[in-house]
């Protein structure tokens, strides 16, 4: 939508999924917002060329409420002010003026501004306020700015003041010429519009997560935020209204819709809220953590052992750990917990409950504590190492869908990722965590 170098602009999507096992659908209004940037230097360079440089009747007399006049106003280059949705457009006018009026029929009465002197001058302008139209056209207002007369020309002898033919002249040419200079945009708001609806059936497409899990981001809406202008150019953002449904069967026959009107209203975005439901099975886990201590001798407190057998295993609501020990301090580990998720450093920690070492040797019965921080620590990183693989799956399925639909050259990035909200749930099979993935997607143009 957008290519500009060297800016960084936000591309902020919200989706709601389901879990990785979970066969229910989710449903929920999203949003998805992309930029979009509009250049304006063709339109002021066009209506800078189209306004004339000078107006006016100075070879012969024409009457103005019964008096006659010759006058002649040139301008200098037009000034283009942006802020928000409002254009300002002025022109920095010289002009002068002659006029003649009879007395009686027989006496003239010549007075004149400008002549013999230094021009008079005047800023004129307009102001023209930009809004969408749902066509994706933009609505032009019009607005007369009111002028500022430097040195006015009051022909007291005539009786009559002259600088409004001045100002109606040139306030009715700025309006004419803008009025066409507008008409420029017209093939950058069709691309805008032809970009629009590109993403709009992309979006439509099934996107598949895994074997038999396909994501349906269904959009619903579409809009363009207020214009914000500045210097030579309009900022919007689109947002796209979508209702995320993540199916799990088979390929599902999806009927495009065609591109709808602009919504009236644009929806607000708090950032990206990707709903995540992470399992981790204890049976993988077991796994996990066999293969990484196969064949690993423990050297703890100056006894060597190695763990021969691990099983997990839910107790209500705590995490049970059994752990079978061999070589010199051979025994049994008992290890009950509670797991706490902890947003600030992302990771799963344990607190534990209750812990008993019954080892083969009775002498060993004082070390009662000797494998107690080993263990924890342990399955701690065993299982936030899986958490981060799991998540780190659904960013880059998440990145996958937004390259869909953006510029080429631009580089994403989902550095502020962060699951928040966690609810861990100890299940007799599993470890569950429901949370949900908040923050942005950074575009970077390039």
């Amino acid at each position: 939508m957008l290519i500009s170098p060297r800016i960084r602009q936000r591309l902020i999507l919200i989706l709601v999924l389901c879990g990785t096992v979970s066969a229910q659908p989710v449903l929920s209004s999203s949003m998805m917002e992309i930029p979009v940037r509009i250049s304006l230097e063709r339109l002021f360079a066009v209506a800078e060329k189209e306004m004339p440089q000078q107006t006016g009747h100075w070879r012969q007399w024409k009457k103005h409420h019964g008096v006659r006049t010759k006058y002649r106003a040139w301008r200098g280059p037009l000034s283009f002010t942006l802020q928000g949705d409002v254009l300002t457009v002025q022109a920095h006018v010289r002009y002068w003026i002659k006029a003649q009026k009879s007395l009686l029929g027989r006496l003239d009465i010549n007075s004149s501004c400008g002549v013999n002197e230094p021009p008079r001058q005047a800023v004129i302008g307009i102001i023209i306020r930009l809004d969408w139209e749902p066509d994706w056209t933009l609505r032009s207002d019009f607005r007369v700015l009111p002028s500022r007369f430097l040195d006015r020309c009051a022909m007291t002898v005539a009786n009559i003041d002259m600088t409004p033919l001045v100002e109606k002249e040139f306030r009715k040419q700025l309006e004419s010429r803008m009025q066409t200079a507008l008409t420029t945009l017209l093939p950058r708001l069709a691309t805008i519009r032809q970009q629009a609806e590109q993403n709009w059936f992309r979006l439509q497409q099934p996107i598949r997560l895994w074997a038999d899990h396909w994501l349906l981001l269904k959009p619903r809406g579409i809009a363009l935020s207020p214009l914000e202008g500045s210097g030579n150019r309009l900022d919007a953002r689109l947002a796209l209204a979508l209702e995320p449904e993540v199916l799990t069967n088979s390929l599902p026959e999806v009927q495009r819709q065609p591109l709808p009107p602009l919504m009236r209203s644009y929806p607000r975005s708090n950032g990206l809220n990707l709903q995540l439901a992470i399992e981790l099975d204890y049976t993988d886990l077991n796994r996990a953590v066999s293969e990484r201590l196969a064949d690993k001798s423990l050297d703890i407190g100056g006894w060597h052992s190695a763990v021969e057998a691990i099983e997990l295993g839910g107790q209500k609501q705590d995490l049970r750990i059994d752990v079978s020990l061999g070589g010199h301090a051979a025994g049994h580990v008992t290890l009950l917990a509670k797991l706490v998720f902890e947003p600030k450093i992302q990771q799963i920690q344990l607190e534990i409950m209750d812990y008993s070492y019954q080892p083969e040797d009775p002498g060993l019965s004082i070390q009662e504590n000797l494998f107690r921080a080993y263990i924890r620590r342990m399955l701690e990183t065993t299982a936030n190492r899986k958490i981060h693989q799991q998540t780190n799956r659904w960013k880059e399925r998440l990145l996958a869908t937004i390259r869909e639909i953006t510029p080429d050259g631009a580089t994403l990035h989902v550095d502020s990722l962060q699951i928040r909200k966690a609810q861990l749930d100890i299940t007799a099979n599993a470890i569950k965590l429901n949370g949900m993935l908040s923050g942005e997607i950074v575009v970077e143009f390039h």
